[in-house]
């Protein structure tokens, strides 16, 4: 297990698959410190408001060795000295988001550090320091299931309910099968959009049936958002089998889907509303013209 990007303190509480072990070494324990000693804010929905709201972070004062001093590391660093890091104690340690609406309206995350020693090489141990949400309330479904409801006009009932289950089963940590049903909402979607571009000038279906999804969506373009078009690694994650991937892996793909299916959502809704708007116009014209002739 190595160290990567560690993710912003909002992804830590928010997007965060539970169990997820995320490992961090040298200078990224302050990242890690900034989400267990956050006082910032983050934007989420509130079940019990029933709206998103904005949450303010509550968390035990931070201690004084766990303040950065970024005028002592650059005169050690001048110095030649080796920067010199804090050591977050292995514990259990919870973050509370207060709603800013209703204070009595709370989210709880729990996050477990972890230390541990490998001896994945001969004669040479490596300790390695880890952080991994073990608990969350209201769960990741409780927070994303009721976002969907802004696209029942655009989505049927068919979808709508396997998006449903897929962030369902997320939020329980089914990877695998939350994986499988947001595939096939995504697939659904990318096959309307072949089905619009099929009275494309010019279309060539034999192309299209030949094609690989990347291929696929390039050809269909003209009818996906622009962002999803402009970035294949969104959609190359299909490519992949369920069965080549872990629940784990699952649900760290699970978001990026996610993403691409709100993407093409919202391009929906936002044609939908385009369209309201435009026939209003015209109604608003016509009758205008009418009352100028009367």
């Amino acid at each position: 297990m190595n160290a990567k990007a560690i993710p912003s303190p909002r992804e830590f509480l928010l997007s965060i698959p539970m169990y997820e072990e995320i490992a961090y070494q040298g200078e990224q324990v302050w990242n890690i410190l900034d989400v267990l000693y956050s006082t910032g804010t983050y934007d989420s929905f509130c079940p019990e408001c029933g709206r998103d709201s904005t949450f303010q972070t509550l968390t035990p004062g931070r201690p004084s060795n766990y303040v950065r001093n970024t005028a002592l590391e650059l005169l050690r660093h001048q110095g030649g000295l080796a920067p010199e890091y804090p050591s977050i104690e292995p514990d259990v340690y919870r973050v509370i988001g207060q709603c800013t609406r209703e204070k009595s309206h709370l989210q709880l995350f729990l996050f477990l550090i972890a230390r541990r020693v490998l001896h994945d090489e001969p004669k040479k141990p490596r300790t390695v320091l880890s952080i991994q949400k073990i608990g969350q309330h209201p769960s990741f479904g409780d927070l994303n299931l009721p976002k969907l409801k802004k696209y029942v006009p655009v989505l049927d009932k068919a979808l709508l309910g396997e998006l449903n289950r897929a962030i369902g089963l997320a939020s329980h940590d089914v990877g695998v099968g939350a994986y499988v049903y947001l595939r096939r909402v995504f697939e659904a979607l990318i096959e309307e959009a072949h089905g619009l571009a099929v009275s494309d000038a010019g279309w060539d279906e034999e192309l299209y049936g030949q094609s690989r999804m990347a291929e696929k969506i390039s050809l269909i373009k003209g009818h996906l958002p622009t962002f999803l078009v402009e970035h294949p690694e969104m959609y190359a994650l299909l490519s992949k089998g369920v069965h080549e991937l872990s629940d784990l892996e699952c649900l760290e793909h699970f978001d990026t889907l996610r993403i691409g299916i709100e993407l093409i959502l919202d391009d929906k809704l936002e044609r939908k509303e385009r369209g309201k708007k435009i026939q209003a116009a015209k109604a608003a014209l016509s009758k205008a013209v009418n009352a100028t002739k009367a």
